[in-house]
C-alpha cells in the first residue's frame, strides 16, 4: 500500500491491485525484466544495408544498442557488411570463407542463403569478380514487357513488334 501511495503522489493512475500483483511477483520472481524501445526490423535493416558514412549520427548509435541486445543481429550485421564488401568491390575470392563463416556462425536465413550461393558457386564467383553482368539485356527485357503489358488485347503483334523497334 506504501508502494501504491508513493506511486500515486508523482502521478501513477492504475489501481492498487496492479501494484499488489507486480510486487508478488517480484517477491516470488517472476516478473518480466522492462521492455525497452528497440526498432523496427525495417529500420534495423536500413542501418545494416547502408554504409556507415550515410548514417546520420543518430543512426550510427542506435545500431550498437541494437547489436547489444541481440547477438544474432550483431553476427547478421558483421556477415551482410562483408557480403556487401565483397560485393562493391569486386572480391569474389573472399566468396568461399564468407560461405563457411555464414553456414557455421551465421542467423539460419543467412545460412540458407550461403547454401543457395555454395550452389551456384562458379557462378557467384564470376559475378563478384568480373566487371560484366546482364544490366543492359535486362533492361531492355523490361521495357518489352512493358510495352507488351500495355499493349495488351488492344493492337496486333504487328503493332507490338513496331513500337519495340520503333522505341530507343
Amino acid at each position: 500500500m506504501k508502494l501504491y501511495r508513493e506511486r500515486l503522489a508523482i502521478g501513477y493512475t492504475g489501481g492498487y491491485h496492479v501494484v499488489n500483483r507486480y510486487v508478488l511477483a517480484m517477491r516470488r520472481g517472476t516478473t518480466a525484466p522492462a521492455r525497452t524501445a528497440l526498432s523496427s526490423p525495417r529500420t534495423i535493416t536500413s542501418w545494416i544495408m547502408r554504409r556507415q558514412e550515410n548514417l546520420s549520427p543518430a543512426d550510427r548509435i542506435a545500431p550498437d544498442t541494437v547489436r547489444c541486445a541481440c547477438p544474432d543481429i550483431a553476427t547478421a550485421d558483421d556477415l551482410v557488411r562483408a557480403f556487401t564488401d565483397m560485393l562493391r568491390h569486386r572480391r569474389g575470392h573472399l566468396l568461399q570463407d564468407w560461405i563457411q563463416k555464414a553456414e557455421v556462425t551465421g542467423p539460419a536465413p543467412i545460412g540458407c542463403f550461403a547454401d543457395y550461393l555454395r550452389r551456384d558457386l562458379p557462378a557467384v564467383t564470376a559475378g563478384l569478380t568480373l566487371p560484366y553482368n546482364s544490366g543492359i539485356v535486362e533492361g531492355h527485357l523490361n521495357r518489352i514487357k512493358t510495352i507488351k503489358r500495355q499493349m495488351y488485347g488492344r493492337a496486333s503483334f504487328s503493332l507490338l513488334r513496331a513500337r519495340i523497334r520503333i522505341q530507343p
